[in-house]
């Protein structure tokens, strides 16, 4: 009698254990983790449930979860099998460009856009507004200004086309000039950079030390007006190197102040990308 009881305790905790990793419950727990955005443990739920189950939105599920940690390579290369006869098919392509968008790679998203291949014609204004902006982050091979903005509604236009003037003809200051400036009118450099107080701090050093070498020299003070002397080269000196460097600084700003503001305003509006919740 024991020997039965304890057959029959050992058969119902085989079987809850082989329901427990039945493919339903793997998918009802990978669906869990995935609505938990605990999207690495998700990824070996899916996997397991995949390898004996086909079904689209697990594997759409499956390969979003690698988008969202930043696998972009492998996101991309499973998305692509829900390319044919899946009735995700579309948001499939759709997710497949967002792996390269997000992935940086640029260059293939444009190349992939121009060809239109793998191209998802249910969301083409998406596809569209995110081809601009890769032109936009990454400031590279330029179309018109026309063809950027045209996606975007006219509100937005404006923005847009500050970005891009500022892409194509940046207000830059040169460093050759700069310096040039300073070593006609000390200071004069930095005052071209923006840098006011500084321009006036160096004028009015070189200015004065400049004058006390002269009047020390006048009164027979060698040796301070040689210690003059050189502090007056020291600051004059400065100046021409500061002010091409302040140049150099400038840019440098210009450069990430327009980078930051242009990937905020993409940020902000989640790059114009629809809401799919699958």
């Amino acid at each position: 009698m024991l020997i039965l009881i304890s057959s029959a305790k050992l058969f119902a905790q085989s079987g809850a254990q082989e329901d427990l990793f039945s493919p339903n419950n793997r998918l009802k727990f990978a669906n869990h983790l995935y609505s938990e955005k605990d999207y690495l443990r998700a990824i070996g739920e899916y996997k397991d449930f995949l390898k004996s189950t086909d079904n689209d939105t697990a594997r759409f599920r499956f390969a979003n979860s690698f988008l969202r940690i930043g696998r972009y390579d492998e996101a991309a290369q499973n998305f692509k099998i829900l390319f044919i006869g899946s009735k995700l098919e579309e948001e499939a392509k759709l997710f497949y460009y967002q792996s390269l968008f997000f992935s940086k790679d640029f260059n293939a998203f444009q190349s992939n856009y121009d060809s239109r291949l793998n191209f998802p014609q249910k969301y083409s204004l998406t596809l569209d507004r995110l081809n601009s902006a890769t032109y936009f982050l990454s400031k590279t091979n330029l179309p018109s200004e026309a063809v950027l903005i045209k996606p975007f509604e006219d509100s937005l236009q404006t923005k847009l086309i500050y970005f891009y003037q500022m892409m194509k003809n940046p207000p830059k200051k040169n460093p050759v000039t700069a310096a040039l400036l300073s070593a006609a009118i000390p200071g004069a450099g930095k005052v071209y950079t923006g840098e006011l107080t500084d321009g006036l701090i160096a004028f009015g050093a070189t200015l004065l030390s400049g004058f006390l070498a002269v009047n020390n020299f006048q009164h027979d003070h060698n040796f301070r007006g040689w210690l003059f002397t050189g502090l007056t080269a020291f600051f004059y000196g400065g100046s021409i190197y500061g002010s091409a460097a302040s140049a150099q600084i400038y840019n440098a700003r210009l450069r990430f102040n327009l980078d930051s503001e242009i990937k905020i305003f993409f940020e902000e509006r989640n790059y114009f990308l629809p809401k799919i919740d699958l």
